[in-house]
């Protein structure tokens, strides 16, 4: 069965009250279009302008547009945008605040509209619910918070090296790479899921193995080994950090 009523907020109220000025339309003479007595024609806009009223009928907000000649799809696109904005400004709070922080908010954006277009478009999984895509963006933010100063070093780095500037994305993913792989091997000692405690440290056989096998494999794609080495250092740097601060 068709819902016919829609969810009005104070989000969606400021818009149409915004609709009816451009339109040079007073709250009684809306009212009065919709079919309200002159009085409780106002009355009722003046709520429904500021999110008071429960489930209006979806026929009515698309009378009220019709009435104020503002097109449909203007206005839930252009509402779209503003809950799109509200969700976002409600994740990054709760990202470290960096100095990178606006690349940061561009990067999250990008993440909580990918997430929704993502499982939009795929058949047979079960939608996520709000909280568990609020959540996805607030890791994801926090990560971007670690990995941008890293990023930062290693152009550094690499310009220092007389690398070519081409190969630069390519120095940052090997990078993301063995932070990723870090934060897993911690994440397994944490849970209890290997034998022996182990930590960010280099001298750790378990962590020791896996950067170079990650090394390794990005030597074969044609990357110095030896820039790999000094590259490997800083996501190392920056992990080893955190877990101290965590503890």
């Amino acid at each position: 069965m068709i819902n016919n009523t829609i969810d009005i907020t104070k989000e969606m109220g400021s818009l149409l009250a915004s609709v009816r000025k451009n339109a040079h339309l007073t709250q009684k003479e809306i009212g009065e279009r919709l079919g309200f007595s002159s009085r409780s024609g106002r009355v009722y806009v003046s709520r429904l302008e500021k999110g008071g009223i429960n489930n209006p009928s979806l026929w009515l907000i698309l009378k009220y547009l019709n009435i104020c000649e503002k097109p449909w799809s203007a206005f839930f696109e252009k509402l779209s945008g503003i809950y799109f904005n509200k969700q976002h400004d409600k994740i990054i709070a709760q990202v470290p605040t960096t100095k990178f922080q606006s690349k940061v908010d561009r990067d999250v954006a990008k993440f909580t509209h990918s997430i929704q277009t993502k499982f939009s478009q795929k058949q047979n999984i079960e939608p996520l619910t709000q909280q568990e895509k609020e959540q996805m963006s607030v890791e994801f933010g926090k990560y971007r918070a670690i990995i941008k100063p890293i990023e930062k070093e290693i152009t550094i780095l690499l310009g220092d090296s007389g690398e070519l500037p081409l190969l630069n994305q390519f120095y940052k993913a090997f990078a993301r790479e063995c932070y990723s792989a870090l934060k897993k091997i911690t994440t397994k000692a944490r849970k209890g899921k290997v034998t022996k405690e182990i930590s960010a440290d280099p001298a750790s056989s378990t962590v020791e193995t896996k950067l170079n096998y990650i090394i390794k494999k990005w030597v074969e794609k044609g990357l110095k080994r030896e820039i790999l080495e000094k590259v490997k250092e800083i996501p190392l740097k920056y992990f080893q950090g955190i877990t101290t601060e965590e503890h």
